[in-house]
């Protein structure tokens, strides 16, 4: 007999499911509490602790198809079967098959992240800033370094391949050492939140933590940082 398993899926997990269709279209949701992705470029890894404990491997090709399911029915049931899960409210149900995992983008099995060389603190509030400066001003790249006076961390939104480009700053917290880490703002796709965002200067790999130590995300910094 095939085992059924059933589930809700709390509103939190959707918004990381959300967040995660921004990363890579497909995912591959393995047996546990952790939701992985991993982009197409290999340049950015998503991780999530959810609520819910899935008791079976499945993947989705689709990710954006699959969350246009479950808008269709409001606080559905979910019963995972061996091929497809069907998703259940009231009197209507959809049934969505699973993708074979050899096609999905996954994070490598035995993932081992680097060990960090410093920390700053990023806002929400500063996050949201700097994404609206690049949108307006158009400006591709994000830059952490060090103010004028060497002393205060600062993300700046520029065109590192424009010597005359527009340029938007805030400033960060004190630091007493040297910064020039480089991200395109199409890279920062984390959730919203505060976060303690680390670096590892000889990977060229930033490491994202949200204040509710459930969501974290490592992301490539361009090979320019640190020139």
């Amino acid at each position: 007999m095939i085992r059924r398993v059933k589930m809700k899926l709390s509103e939190n997990t959707v918004s990381v499911l959300k967040n995660f269709s921004n990363i890579n279209q497909n995912i591959l949701v393995k047996e546990g509490d952790t939701l992985n992705t991993m982009s197409t470029m290999k340049n950015i890894i998503g991780r999530a602790k959810v609520t819910e404990s899935f008791d079976k491997e499945f993947g989705i090709y689709d990710l954006n198809e699959f969350l246009g399911v479950l808008s269709l029915s409001k606080d559905a049931d979910l019963a995972f079967e061996e091929s497809f899960v069907k998703v259940k409210n009231g009197r209507s149900t959809v049934k969505y098959f699973y993708s074979d995992p050899s096609i999905l983008v996954t994070i490598p099995e035995g993932f081992s992240p680097p060990q960090t060389d410093c920390t700053f603190r990023i806002t929400q509030q500063v996050l949201t800033d700097v994404s609206k400066a690049c949108a307006v001003l158009q400006l591709p790249d994000v830059v952490l370094t060090n103010d004028e006076d060497g002393t205060t961390a600062v993300l700046v939104a520029t065109d590192l391949k424009n010597s005359t480009s527009h340029e938007y700053k805030v400033s960060l917290d004190p630091i007493d050492f040297d910064a020039n880490f480089h991200f395109k703002i199409d890279n920062l796709k984390v959730i919203a939140g505060d976060y303690n965002m680390h670096v590892v200067k000889e990977k060229n790999v930033s490491h994202w933590v949200h204040d509710n130590g459930v969501v974290e995300y490592w992301i490539a910094l361009e090979a320019t940082s640190g020139q």
